[in-house]
């Protein structure tokens, strides 16, 4: 299901923002290229100054880029240096930027998929259902899903009460943050939700900002 904005969305997200990654932050979600066209045309349409905006690629000069990259040995371990989050889009952004400098990369240590978790166990329901503020990956929405369903319950909107099916189809449940910080899930702050009934909530895609 699409995420829809209104035009009061888009000049919230717009008003005082410094650069394009602020927008898609306070958007709450991780544009792709079609969808930041998409975007950018339709504050275009709305009157609004996008030449004020600056790139979020000047944040770091090229020399800042270079230094983080020679102490590392993958895009992780920079973004880690930067001091950015593995999730909100920094991974693919920082990437594209480097090969654009045409920073050198050939120490980088590629791992297998697959082989990254090999001989590392896995987190029990009691280690995934907890507040962890020094995360910078979030844990994806299946795994929280399986850890809070018990084997015997099935999927329910919290809030309408719908179940996993409508009109035939399947609708999948989707996980939502109660106080909107991703990186608490414990059990009292996670909650199934329908598509529609999350889009409604005040802390879908980020709109209310962790501190």
């Amino acid at each position: 299901m699409p995420v829809r904005y209104t035009d009061e969305e888009l000049r919230g997200a717009f008003a005082g923002a410094g650069t394009w990654g602020e927008v898609w932050q306070r958007l709450g979600v991780d544009p792709d290229r079609q969808r930041r066209t998409y975007l950018r045309r339709r504050m275009k349409a709305l009157g609004l100054d996008l030449d004020s905006l600056e790139d979020e690629r000047g944040r770091w000069t090229r020399a800042e880029l270079a230094e983080a990259v020679a102490a590392s040995r993958n895009m992780n371990e920079v973004l880690s240096r930067l001091g950015v989050d593995q999730v909100g889009g920094w991974h693919t952004h920082l990437s594209r930027r480097i090969r654009q400098l045409g920073i050198d990369t050939s120490h980088f240590v590629r791992i297998r998929r697959g082989a990254a978790s090999k001989g590392i166990r896995k987190r029990t329901r009691a280690e995934l259902l907890t507040l962890d503020t020094n995360s910078s990956r979030r844990v994806p929405g299946s795994r929280l899903k399986k850890a809070l369903l018990r084997p015997e319950e099935a999927e329910k909107c919290a809030k309408c009460g719908i179940g996993p099916q409508w009109q035939g189809e399947h609708l999948p449940m989707e996980v939502d943050h109660i106080n909107g910080d991703w990186r608490d899930n414990r059990v009292e702050n996670l909650r199934l939700l329908c598509p529609n009934c999350h889009s409604m909530t005040d802390t879908y895609r980020r709109r209310k900002r962790t501190r």
